[in-house]
C-alpha cells in the first residue's frame, strides 16, 4: 500500500461516503416516465389559438402570450403549484395621461417561468 491509498474507495472502511465523489441517485421508472411526459409536453409546438396579436408601430402587428394562457399551460403541464415565475426586468415605453385621468403604458417586460 503507497502512501494515500487509505483514501481510495476501495480501502476505505470508515462507512463515510466520499463528499468529494458525484452522488448518483436512481430514479424510479414511474420517475422516469413522468419526465418523459413533460419533456414530450414541452417540445411541442403551440397552435395559433395561443398567438394573440395587437396593433404595433408602423401599422404593423404584435405577437404575444396572454399571460393567463401560459399560466393555464404551464399548470397543465407542471401541476398546479409545481412552478414558480418571476419578473427579472420591466421597462416603460410610453405613458399617456387622458384628460378623463386615466393614464395609459406600454411597456415590456421579461421574466423567467
Amino acid at each position: 500500500m503507497q502512501p494515500g491509498d487509505q483514501h481510495l474507495p476501495q480501502n476505505d472502511r470508515s462507512g463515510q461516503p466520499n463528499p468529494f465523489l458525484p452522488q448518483t441517485h436512481p430514479i424510479s421508472r414511474s420517475t422516469a416516465q413522468e419526465i418523459a411526459s413533460i419533456q414530450a409536453k414541452l417540445e411541442r409546438q403551440l397552435g395559433p389559438e395561443y398567438i394573440s396579436d395587437r396593433p404595433g408601430a408602423g401599422g404593423g402587428k404584435v405577437q404575444y402570450l396572454e399571460a393567463w394562457k401560459v399560466i393555464n399551460l404551464a399548470n397543465e403541464i407542471f401541476g398546479f403549484n409545481g412552478w414558480s415565475s418571476s419578473i427579472q426586468n420591466i421597462s416603460v415605453d410610453y405613458v399617456c395621461l387622458m384628460s378623463d385621468a386615466h393614464l395609459y403604458l406600454d411597456g415590456r417586460g421579461q421574466g423567467e417561468w
